[in-house]
């Protein structure tokens, strides 16, 4: 009987032993992590958790001022409302040109829905000969919605940018136009300019700017 090499097969099993706790779990992609790969584990089998980020002092400050900002915003805001700021404020301009005197008195602030009177005013030492022929920027009459103009113009024109009335001449040296007028109910909030003019030969003679807020 052949004599048994014990110490070969201990080798072998050895070998095996070692071969089998050498290798390596494949990731999911068929590759073998490398020695620098990230492992995550847990006693369940789930991720890791992740400790939140700490918060600086500095950050802390600067989220406190935010929200006194917009306290101190929304106190300002319902204070104004309260003092009417948005509601129907009025303006007025003037200007002279040519021998004739413009005046006109608008709303100054608004907001949508509530009434916006306009009347605009001509001067004229010694009465009117002609026609009297106004201006006014369209976009800005766009604003609101005209229920009547009194008196109600001859003739109206609009053009790109401009609406042109023009009025019979009245006895006297005056002539007051009054609109009745609202804000729109859609809002145009912010600030709009306009030019009100009084022609003469297409040109104007007195021209006044106005400037209109509307709140949202």
């Amino acid at each position: 009987m052949p004599p048994i090499n014990v110490r070969n097969d201990q080798q072998s099993g050895s070998a095996r032993a070692g071969t089998k706790a050498g290798r390596t779990k494949p990731s999911r992609d068929g590759a073998a992590p490398g020695p620098h790969d990230d492992v995550m584990s847990s006693v369940d089998g789930g991720p890791r958790s992740v400790a939140p980020a700490r918060v600086t002092m500095r950050e802390l400050r600067r989220a406190r001022n935010l929200r006194r900002l917009v306290l101190v915003f929304l106190a300002a805001f319902l204070v104004l409302g309260a003092l009417n700021f948005f509601g129907g404020r009025r303006a007025h301009a003037e200007a002279t040109g040519d021998g004739y005197q413009l005046q006109v008195s608008y709303p100054m602030t608004g907001r949508p829905g509530i009434g916006a009177p306009i009347q605009i005013q001509v001067q004229h030492s010694g009465g009117f000969t002609d026609p009297i022929t106004l201006a006014m920027s369209s976009d800005y009459l766009d604003l609101f919605s005209v229920q009547s103009i009194d008196p109600q113009p001859s003739q109206e024109t609009t053009t790109q940018n401009t609406v042109i009335w023009q009025f019979d001449q009245p006895p006297g040296d005056t002539l007051t136009i009054s609109f009745d007028s609202q804000f729109q109910a859609e809002e145009h909030p912010g600030t709009h300019a306009a030019a009100v003019s009084i022609l003469r030969d297409g040109q104007p003679s007195a021209q006044v700017r106005l400037r209109t807020w509307e709140a949202p």
